[in-house]
């Protein structure tokens, strides 16, 4: 494959780059692998003199790499399309991309290419360039181009998967108004993890048992670090409501401490008095931010359900390694992870969060026993109602519950 051309930088901009988008550990763990050592040198030095050094193009794109992944955000999310008859949606996406159709709606699409993925399978690798637009420092409106990387992958004859790498939201947004465009006028439906399809217990439901099955065995929830809460939120709930509200809080220590308890000691996350308060005033949970460990290591991953755009995405915010400088203590190494295993977490996450939903959205369709407690699927005349408007939270969080101890979190 050949080589992507890249502009020598001068040492004033990799200097710059060095000090604001490189970990010092990264930068020192990088001059290790040529054999250079520097002692009693501070995080500035280091730079300094990297910058002066002659590097080679694999030493660039090293660099190159270590600080695209310290600033670009780590969002991952995706859809699901389904028709009633068998399709091709890489015959759909290619005779468009070749056609040129999108172009005039602001999209390029770049050509795929088929990959195999071990433990996932055969999937179809693509991108796509777009036009962002946002209010400008000089001028009125600013148009920044973006492109955005994508994989397809077939789950069946009449279904596909698209999951979106994105650096913000707006990339998920841009791929899911592409998608729209390929199946428009054809017997294709675009599915979505919306928060629309959840109730107010059903969210929390949700993010409680993502702390549980969100990566599987391998790793073990430790903290949970940030809780988002939104009154009206736009949730199953609140569809007779006029309009949905704005007022998103931040879930206070004190109370973010007895949820974190809760969730560790796999306890009934509904059963929490502050939580069972929120959800009674009429909040929904919107996000929760995961401290996660296995072994010597630690991931910080956010799951949220946005409102503008409307899309549920998973964020990488930080993977951590044990310090080298500070015996104890953790530092974030998310520059030297890897592509390959960023995404993967990512994925793993996206589509166990996929899974839960799923589950949740089938448990509105269970049916429920005659002398179930305060069930409102029962009417005055002891017959069974549909219980597509029942609250289920209780009948799901009862699910694949297991008392777990508290694991004392690593110091970040």
């Amino acid at each position: 494959m050949d080589k992507q051309t890249i502009l020598y930088p001068t040492s004033r901009d990799l200097r710059t780059i060095l000090t604001d988008a490189v970990k010092r550990s990264d930068l020192s763990a990088f001059l290790r692998r040529k054999g250079i050592f520097f002692f009693n040198a501070t995080t500035d030095d280091l730079c300094a003199k990297v910058s002066e050094m002659l590097l080679s193009y694999d030493d660039l794109q090293a660099l190159r790499s270590m600080a695209y992944r310290t600033v670009n955000k780590q969002i991952l999310s995706g859809f699901t399309l389904i028709s009633s008859a068998e399709f091709d949606l890489t015959s759909i996406y290619n005779d468009i991309r070749l056609k040129g159709e999108v172009k005039k709606e602001g999209y390029t699409l770049e050509c795929i290419t088929e990959k195999d993925i071990p433990s996932v399978g055969k999937v179809y690798e693509g991108s796509i360039k777009y036009l962002k637009t946002s209010a400008g420092r000089v001028a009125f409106i600013r148009h920044e181009e973006r492109d955005v990387s994508f994989i397809m992958k077939r789950i069946n004859d009449n279904s596909w998967q698209v999951e979106v790498d994105g650096g913000s939201s707006n990339d998920g947004k841009a791929v899911n108004m592409m998608l729209d465009s390929l199946i428009k006028g054809k017997d294709i439906k675009l599915d979505s993890l919306l928060l629309d399809y959840l109730s107010r217990a059903d969210t929390i439901v949700f993010f409680d048992k993502l702390a549980k099955e969100g990566l599987g065995t391998d790793w073990t929830i430790e903290d949970v670090e940030r809780i988002t809460l939104k009154h009206h939120a736009g949730t199953f709930d609140d569809k007779d409501e006029e309009a949905v509200g704005d007022d998103e809080e931040e879930v206070a220590t004190e109370q973010l401490t007895g949820i974190a308890q809760a969730i560790l000691e796999g306890k009934n996350l509904r059963e929490n008095k502050f939580v069972r308060q929120a959800e009674n005033s009429g909040y929904a949970f919107t996000s929760m931010t995961y401290v996660f460990g296995k072994r010597d290591k630690q991931i910080k991953l956010r799951a949220e359900f946005k409102r503008n755009p409307k899309i549920f995405e998973v964020c990488l915010e930080g993977y951590y390694e044990p310090s080298e400088t500070e015996a104890g203590k953790y530092e974030d190494t998310m520059s030297s992870l890897a592509d390959v295993e960023n995404i993967s977490l990512r994925s793993t996450f996206w589509n166990n969060a996929k899974k839960v939903f799923r589950e949740i959205q089938a448990a509105r369709m269970m049916p429920v026993r005659k002398d179930s407690e305060d069930s409102p699927t029962t009417g005055g005349d002891g017959k069974e109602k549909s219980v597509e408007m029942q609250d289920v939270a209780s009948v799901v969080a009862k699910e694949g519950k297991s008392k777990r101890p508290k694991k004392k979190g690593k110091e970040l």
